[in-house]
Parts: C-alpha cells; sequence; structure tokens
C-alpha cells in the first residue's frame, strides 16, 4: 500500500470506519504509543486529523509496524480483527485478497 487517500477513502468513505478508533487501530498496526500521543497533541484531539496522521505514520513503517508485517492489506485486516471490526475485514480480506 502507497497511497495514504486510497486507504483512508476504503477505510472511512467506503467502510465508515469511525475515525474515533485511531489510537487503537494505530496500536495494532505496530505504532507505539508515544507517537500516538503525539499525534494526539499535536491535532489536539481531532480524531480526523489523527487518524490521518496515524495511517502516514503507518504507511512509512514507524516504530514496530514491519514487526507486524509491514504496511500490507494483509496487516491492516488483522489490525482491524484484533479491534473487532468485522465487517471492514471482510471487505478488505475479499478487495484486495488477503488471507
Amino acid at each position: 500500500i502507497k497511497k495514504l487517500g486510497d486507504v483512508i477513502k476504503q477505510l472511512t468513505s467506503d467502510q465508515h470506519l469511525p475515525c474515533s478508533v485511531w489510537h487503537r487501530l494505530g496500536l495494532q498496526l505496530g505504532l507505539y504509543d508515544p507517537r500516538l500521543v503525539d499525534i494526539d497533541k499535536k491535532n489536539r484531539g481531532d480524531p480526523v486529523e489523527c487518524f490521518r496522521e496515524c495511517m502516514s505514520a503507518w504507511l512509512r513503517g514507524e516504530d514496530g509496524v514491519r514487526e507486524k508485517g509491514g504496511p500490507s492489506w494483509s496487516s491492516l485486516a488483522t489490525a482491524l480483527d484484533t479491534i473487532e471490526e468485522k465487517s471492514i475485514v471482510s471487505y478488505i480480506r475479499d478487495k484486495h485478497y488477503c488471507q
């Protein structure tokens, strides 16, 4: 995955993932809590901006993202599954042929 806009569109516009899950999702994607706290402070808690910056850090492979499989549709589906976003997991796995 390379395009931030594509990821955000598929998750929020197409699948209606609430931006408010950004912190839990970021942790499951391999981002460390201090980075997520910084994102929250920088964006004054705005969930839309926090979500965007969280996904951008994930796509850049920051923190422990590589240990969680790197920025891929498969690792994204796994992280979403962990935070109980099952319908979005099915959509991603079907659309992007993830196991």
